[in-house]
């Protein structure tokens, strides 16, 4: 049986997952794994990395919608 938590509670592991794919995409951190002697999958794994995270956020929060 699952405890009680926080109101705010399931929203947070969604906010990290933002919080990150903000930071990759909208930052200079981005010249990482889009420069010319990146391997051209690269931008892929970023964004499959980002799509996991959200997987594991929407697991973590029930994936149910109130």
């Amino acid at each position: 049986m699952k405890r009680p938590t926080e109101p705010d509670a399931p929203a947070m592991p969604s906010l990290l997952v933002f919080a990150i794919a903000v930071l990759l995409f909208g930052s200079p951190l981005r010249r990482l794994w889009l420069a010319e002697d990146a391997p051209g999958y690269a931008p892929f794994i970023v964004w499959l990395a980002v799509i996991a995270l959200g997987g594991w956020a929407a697991y973590r929060g029930g994936g149910h919608d109130a």
